[in-house]
């Protein structure tokens, strides 16, 4: 039975008194008018931040999967944001899109796909500077076939060679995928170029850090970051409770960090001086703890930040005070309404291991929530975006702290 239309303003109006911003934070929402909402759907996938108009500030863009357009962009203004349409169709996107510079015309470019729903890879080609109305974006096929779901995505060079390549996980197949850039992308036609370089079994798995939620599939693996994890002056990948250290072609050797948090949400980063870099992983969707591990003798040694995390599909390892060492930004969920105590977290780091615990906001869905200068003043804001709880909404929260400036 569902509530009736009072009911559901007054259980709105209750929620939204129970949310909370901490001082020095300017919060700004669409449910209050002051930025533009994505589009009338009620499942936004993904947020992803980039410089699209090349003026030196950060832009961003929102996708939806129930409803068109399903691909949003906001560039960044004197007095706010633009919205426009970047996709107009309905394409049903996961989670975890990404951006680069696919055509290598100097200007970035937006890279999403399939969830479970399809198999489909693309790129929108950035018409910079022709933004004029803010029309589609031309939209171009890297991968048609095959496994469906494509939950996280990174366009990074993960064999050293000097060229990004496209990095995904392909949960319909068991798979981590590299694909290639083809030569002239913007008139390739057909598949990129792709290899397996990883593969896993789901017919077991070890026992889980986190409570899961029902669509979780045995075994299944995401989130990804990129790293030096053993030194030797290349980046290796982090994803899946791994990291993978480049071997040379399309050949990756699997590491593991914890066999009990394949599906979770992945950070990297010198968070303790010394040693090797630090590696954070936290439960994306369902209940577990946010966990630092550290590098001691061979043995990746769990150190439990925060017991209990509901639902942190956001996370990012960065410096936020500009104190020169390393913070933890996570945040959770309000996914379809629960959790109505939900916190969005930074943990400062003092480069030896230790956090300050501090709780920018409470009450609000963060579902792949970024922490990004968004204003172009230098200091690190919060692009909050929720999944289904109140959807379609933005939250953005400019950075006023005096601190996130010495």
């Amino acid at each position: 039975m569902r509530p009736q239309p009072i009911l559901t303003l007054l259980l709105f109006a209750i929620s939204c008194l129970a949310q909370s911003t901490s001082p020095g934070w300017l919060h700004l929402s669409s449910a209050r008018g002051e930025i533009d909402a994505p589009n009338s759907g009620g499942q936004q996938t993904s947020a992803t931040v980039f410089d699209i108009d090349k003026d030196g500030v950060n832009d961003f863009v929102i996708t939806e999967r129930t409803a068109a357009p399903s691909v949003i962009g906001y560039l960044r203004t004197k007095s706010g944001w633009r919205r426009f349409v970047m996709e107009p169709e309905l394409v049903k996107l996961e989670a975890g899109s990404t951006f680069g510079d696919v055509d290598g015309d100097g200007d970035l470019d937006f890279i999403s796909g399939n969830d479970h729903s399809g198999n489909g890879i693309w790129w929108w080609e950035n018409p910079y500077p022709n933004f004029a109305p803010g029309g589609p974006w031309k939209r171009h096929a890297i991968k048609t076939s095959g496994p469906r779901k494509h939950h996280d995505l990174m366009f990074v060079d993960v064999d050293g060679d000097g060229k990004n390549e496209l990095l995904f996980w392909n949960q319909g197949g068991n798979r981590l995928v590299v694909a290639r850039v083809p030569a002239s992308p913007g008139s390739h036609t057909g598949e990129w170029p792709m290899a397996e370089i990883f593969t896993y079994a789901n017919d077991s798995e070890q026992q889980q850090r986190a409570a899961s939620p029902p669509f979780k599939g045995i075994n299944e693996h995401e989130g990804l970051a990129l790293a030096d994890i053993d030194g030797d002056g290349r980046p290796d990948i982090v994803g899946g409770g791994l990291w993978f250290k480049h071997l040379g072609g399309d050949r990756f050797r699997a590491n593991e960090i914890d066999g009990g948090y394949h599906f979770s949400r992945s950070g990297a980063g010198q968070l303790k001086e010394g040693g090797r870099p630090e590696v954070v992983l936290v439960v994306g969707d369902g209940v577990g703890p946010l966990v630092m591990y550290e590098w001691v003798k061979g043995t990746w040694k769990p150190n439990v930040l925060i017991a209990e995390i509901d639902n942190g599909h956001s996370l990012a390892v960065t410096d936020f005070d500009r104190d020169g060492h390393l913070d933890i930004f996570c945040a959770e969920m309000r996914l379809n309404g629960g959790n109505p105590d939900s916190k969005t977290y930074i943990l400062l780091g003092d480069g030896k291991g230790n956090f300050r615990q501090t709780v920018v906001a409470t009450g609000f869905d963060n579902h792949e929530s970024k922490l990004a200068d968004l204003d172009g003043d230098g200091a690190l804001d919060i692009l909050g975006k929720p999944y289904n709880h109140g959807a379609p909404r933005l939250d953005i929260w400019l950075n006023r702290l005096a601190v996130a400036r010495q």
